[in-house]
């Protein structure tokens, strides 16, 4: 007579049925298009690694009846002060846990066999035990946060102040209080920029936004960068900044496109950090980044359109396309720096364009293509 599995076994076969990391795609797909969130501009690298990572805890829990140790608990509170002190909402990431939870757990039970429900709905409670833990631990760290991390009336007005202009919303009593207080003038046409320092510390961050007030900037931090408007030029010039600093920022801009344009830059700012840049530089030398960047799923299709053909066993043809794209498709250089014969370049280059479908000959086609290197050398 066969024994009949037990609950971990039926678990185990249900996740080994499953695409992790697929299936980590779509659970920070489940939250990463909210609004509030996305204002926040968290790196979604960053933000996949940690999804991940809960991920593989809770499988843990799921099938070998281990919870989280008292050391990864510690990673939770870490990344809960982190958060608060980026700027984080309190109940953002416990939101998204809870909304991540929901779609995990439809996934299983679609994944699941009928014979398989039986044992699944039997773990329910762990996985929302799991959510529930997590969530207390954010609400502690937040509340001790609010006691401990200081932030100025200023600071809090000049960060509100910040969004309703994102907002295109008509200032309040409040905000022309603080802009007649610091000399920022409302309605005039100011100068957007967004300031990263090299160690994202929120405290220097906060300071740096005070000196840049105390300037005539209307300035606020965010945590892990400054953000800010100035009718004086480049007022970031005026105060003594790390000479690893970043300073992104772009030309004057009035009404709602001051908000469009600090938008941009928190993006530029985002990038050019990727890019190990220092100084400062603008938007407009990121414009194709940002198209990438504000398009993640159409840049997404045209990665795979050019290179998924060239995974596996055609490796050395994606390397081929790596380094005509670096040389601007000038065949004597890339046939030199890969190195190969002409003919031999010649041939890949039309194997390239047999697999993928695109006409590397044609300025549509290497268009195409560098959009798509652009795209994978970025995330």
């Amino acid at each position: 007579m066969a024994v009949a599995p037990t609950r971990a076994e039926v678990l185990r076969r249900i996740v080994a049925r499953a695409d992790l990391e697929q299936f980590t795609d779509r659970v920070l797909d489940s939250f990463w298009e909210q609004p509030a969130f996305q204002q926040l501009h968290p790196p979604r690298e960053d933000v996949r690694a940690w999804v991940r990572w809960n991920l593989n805890l809770v499988i843990r829990w799921l099938t070998d009846g281990e919870p989280p140790t008292e050391s990864e608990l510690d990673l939770f509170r870490a990344h809960a002060r982190a958060r608060a002190g980026e700027g984080f909402p309190p109940d953002m990431i416990p939101a998204n846990f809870r909304r991540g939870a929901r779609f995990a757990w439809r996934a299983l039970l679609e994944a699941a066999t009928e014979a398989e429900r039986p044992a699944l709905l039997e773990s329910a409670d762990l996985l929302f035990e799991y959510v529930d833990r997590v969530s207390r631990i954010y609400s502690e760290v937040y509340a001790s946060a609010a006691q401990t991390i200081a932030a100025s009336a200023e600071e809090i007005a000049a960060g509100a102040a910040l969004r309703r202009i994102a907002a295109d919303e008509p200032p309040l009593p409040e905000d022309r209080q603080l802009a007649e207080r610091i000399g920022f003038a409302l309605e005039r046409a100011a100068r957007p920029f967004v300031i990263a320092l090299p160690a994202p510390v929120p405290e220097r961050h906060a300071a740096l936004a005070a000196e840049l007030r105390e300037r005539g900037a209307l300035a606020a931090s965010e945590g892990r960068r400054v953000v800010g408007l100035g009718t004086a030029g480049a007022v970031w010039r005026a105060v003594h900044l790390d000479r690893e600093a970043l300073i992104a920022h772009g030309p004057p801009s009035i009404g709602g496109e001051r908000g469009h344009a600090l938008e941009e830059l928190r993006d530029v700012a985002e990038l050019a950090l990727a890019h190990g840049h220092a100084g400062e530089v603008e938007a407009r030398a990121y414009m194709p980044e940002l198209l990438l960047r504000r398009s993640p799923r159409l840049a997404a299709q045209i990665r795979a359109l050019v290179y998924s053909p060239l995974d596996g066993d055609h490796a050395e043809l994606a390397r081929t396309l790596d380094e005509l794209i670096k040389f601007n498709f000038e065949k004597g250089r890339v046939a030199a720096a890969l190195p190969v014969h002409r003919n031999t370049l010649r041939d890949r280059i039309a194997r390239i364009s047999e697999l993928t479908g695109v006409d590397l000959e044609t300025a549509e086609g290497r268009g195409l293509a560098w959009l798509a290197w652009l795209s994978r050398v970025s995330t």
